[in-house]
């Protein structure tokens, strides 16, 4: 199942509000962090209904980079948990300490691999807000990310 019939992507407050969080801690320490949402469709939109935060490692590289790892173990849980919630992962966040785009490392690694879905990036380590000016979201196409308009998500 794809996600090219989705529209819009409808996400509650709450998990916007957590999501918020989860960022800016990480970015608090300098570091970025995973934040993985998942739903089901309901016609042409996406209904997000839970926010994940798999385990994870962050990294600070030689330089100004920054890198976040999640392993086969909570990928596999992940995993194991839609199966049985009867939910799909369809869109990724994070944060990164200046601007929002799509690096060539989030282009080449997503976790999101299912066509249609949402890459989500927060400026400044998300302290603007996730539904910001700022942000920038990007969506899969067989021609790879595309960046779109954030109305694509409506916060409920």
């Amino acid at each position: 199942m794809t996600l090219d019939v989705v529209r819009h992507f409808r996400v509650p407050r709450k998990v916007v509000e957590i999501t918020e969080s989860e960022l800016q801690q990480a970015g608090a320490d300098g570091y970025e962090m995973f934040v993985l949402w998942s739903g089901v469709i309901v016609k042409d939109r996406f209904i997000v209904s839970t926010p994940h935060v798999p385990k994870q490692e962050s990294f600070r590289l030689k330089g100004s980079g920054l890198l976040v790892r999640i392993q086969g173990d909570a990928l596999h849980k992940l995993n194991s948990w839609l199966y049985e919630a009867g939910q799909m992962l369809g869109v990724q966040v994070h944060a990164h300490p200046t601007d929002a785009f799509h690096s060539s490392t989030d282009n080449t690694f997503p976790i999101v691999t299912t066509l249609g879905g949402l890459s989500i990036v927060a400026a400044d380590f998300c302290k603007h807000g996730l539904i910001s000016k700022t942000t920038a979201v990007y969506r899969l196409s067989r021609e790879g990310w595309i960046k779109q308009d954030i109305s694509v998500v409506e916060v409920l």
